[in-house]
C-alpha cells in the first residue's frame, strides 16, 4: 500500500515553509493586503526570501541551479504551508514548477531549455507570466471549442524571419513584473486553437511589449494581475517555443498536473480559517462557557475538520497518482473544483462563527473569505473545471475507475 509518511527532507521543507510564514511573512502580508493601490501590494522582500529559502526553484533540476525536488507530494506540502500564510504566496513555487514543465516539454529545444532555466534559477526575482486569457477569450481557451472563431484572438503574422504580434491579454498573473512572458498567439486563424496556436517567449523590455491597467481585485491582492498589450511587437522566429501551431499540445502535456498545487493552496487557506476559528471558539465566552462547548458550534467545527481531512487526502492522492498511474484527465480538475469549493465553505463558516468579528478588517476572517472566494475564479472557474471532468467521463471508452488501487508491497 502507499506510505504517505513524510520523509526527513519533506519534514524539513514543511518546517521551513511554516517558519517562514509565521516568523517573516505574516506581518508583511497583513499590511500589503490593506493597500488600496494594487501596484503597491507586491513584496520584493517576500520574493527574495522565497528564493533564498529555495521555494521558487525547488522543482527545477540541480543541473540548472534548482533544488531538484520534482516529487509532487513535496510540492503540495510546501504549497499548503505557504497557502496558510497567503494563497498568493504559494504562487511562487508554482511559478517555477510550471516553467520547468513548460521548458521540459518535448517541443522545447535543448538550448532554449538550458538558457532560460539557468537564467530563472540565477535571478532571485525572476518570474514568468503565462499570457493566455484575453478580453474576449477565457473559458473557451481551455474548453474543447476547437473552431477558428473560438479562443485566442491575438495574432502573429510571419514577416521574413520574424513574426509581428498584435493583441491584448488581461488578468495575467505577474504581469508587469515578470522577466519572461510566455505568449500564446494565433499563427493560423483558419484553424482551431489546438492546431493554430503558437507560443513565444518574450523577455521584459522588448519593443512592442506594453502594459495596461493593473487589475484591482477583491482577494488574492498580493498577486499582481495586469493587462498586456502587443503593439506591432516584432519577435525573431527563434523565440517561438517548438514548431509553429503546437503550443496547446505543449501546454497540456507540460503543465497539466500542476493544477494540483492550486488545490493545495486552497487547502492552506481552509486550514488557516479552521485554525483561526478554533482558537477563537476556545476563547470566546457566551452563556458562561467557551462557545466551543456549545453543541451547535462544536458540530460545525467537527464538520470543518472532517472536510479538511478529505481535502488533504484527495490532494495527496492526486499528486501521488500523477507520477505513479496512467494520466487521468478527471483527477486534477476534479480536485481543484472540490478544494476551491470547500475552502470557500470553510472560510465562510469561520466568518459566520466569528460573529461581528468575521467582517472586521483587523481580524483574519474577512481576508480569508475574500481569498477563498477569489481563488474559485482561477483557471476558468469551477464550472469549467467540472465541465472538464464531465468531458473526460463522456470521452472515456470504459466505466470510470473511481477506486483507489495502490500497488501491493
Amino acid at each position: 500500500m502507499v506510505d504517505f509518511s513524510l520523509s526527513e527532507e519533506q519534514l524539513e521543507l514543511q518546517k521551513k515553509a511554516r517558519d517562514f510564514v509565521n516568523n517573516e511573512a505574516k506581518p508583511y502580508i497583513a499590511e500589503l493586503d490593506k493597500k488600496h493601490n494594487p501596484e503597491e501590494s507586491v513584496s520584493d522582500f517576500l520574493m527574495r526570501r522565497s528564493s533564498e529559502i529555495g521555494f521558487r526553484t525547488m522543482s527545477i533540476p540541480k543541473e540548472y541551479g534548482g533544488g531538484g525536488i520534482e516529487d509532487p507530494i513535496t510540492a503540495v506540502i510546501v504549497a499548503e504551508e505557504l497557502g496558510v500564510g497567503d494563497v498568493t504566496l504559494s504562487s511562487i513555487p508554482l511559478n517555477g514548477r510550471k516553467f520547468y514543465h513548460l521548458m521540459n516539454s518535448e517541443i522545447t529545444p535543448k538550448e532554449t531549455k538550458d538558457k532560460w532555466l539557468k537564467a530563472f534559477c540565477a535571478d532571485p526575482n525572476f518570474l514568468i507570466a503565462i499570457a493566455m486569457t484575453e478580453p474576449d477569450s477565457g473559458g473557451d481557451n481551455i474548453l474543447p471549442y476547437d473552431s477558428p472563431n473560438a479562443g485566442i484572438k491575438t495574432t502573429a503574422i510571419k514577416k521574413g524571419d520574424s513574426y509581428i504580434l498584435n493583441g491584448k491579454k488581461h488578468y495575467i498573473g505577474h504581469g508587469g513584473i515578470a522577466k519572461l512572458y510566455c505568449m500564446f498567439v494565433r499563427t493560423d486563424p483558419k484553424k482551431g486553437m489546438s492546431q493554430g496556436t503558437s507560443l513565444f517567449l518574450i523577455p521584459e523590455g522588448h519593443q512592442g511589449l506594453k502594459f495596461g491597467k493593473i487589475h484591482d481585485k477583491l482577494g488574492l491582492r498580493l498577486l499582481r494581475n495586469q493587462e498586456i498589450i502587443l503593439d506591432n511587437c516584432e519577435v525573431p522566429k527563434e523565440w517561438m517555443l517548438g514548431p509553429e501551431n503546437q503550443a496547446i499540445a505543449a501546454m497540456r502535456t507540460g503543465v497539466r498536473s500542476d493544477g494540483i498545487l492550486n488545490a493545495a493552496r486552497c487547502l492552506g487557506v481552509a486550514r488557516r480559517a479552521f485554525e483561526e476559528i478554533t482558537e477563537f471558539c476556545k476563547k470566546r465566552i457566551q452563556g458562561g462557557k467557551p462557545i466551543i462547548e456549545h453543541q451547535a458550534i462544536a458540530c460545525e467545527l467537527a464538520d470543518m475538520y472532517i472536510t479538511l481531512k478529505a481535502m488533504r487526502s484527495l490532494v495527496w492522492h492526486v499528486a501521488w497518482s500523477s507520477e505513479n498511474e496512467s494520466p487521468d484527465p478527471k483527477q486534477v480538475p476534479g480536485a481543484m473544483a472540490f478544494c476551491t469549493e470547500n475552502a470557500f465553505t470553510i472560510a465562510h463558516k469561520a466568518a459566520e462563527l466569528a460573529g461581528g468579528r468575521g467582517v472586521m478588517k483587523d481580524q483574519p476572517f474577512e481576508k480569508l473569505l475574500r481569498d477563498a472566494f477569489s481563488i474559485k475564479h482561477l483557471d476558468g472557474g469551477n464550472y469549467i473545471k467540472r465541465f472538464k471532468v464531465a468531458n473526460a467521463l463522456r470521452d472515456s471508452d470504459q466505466y470510470p475507475n473511481t477506486s483507489f488501487q495502490p500497488p501491493i508491497g
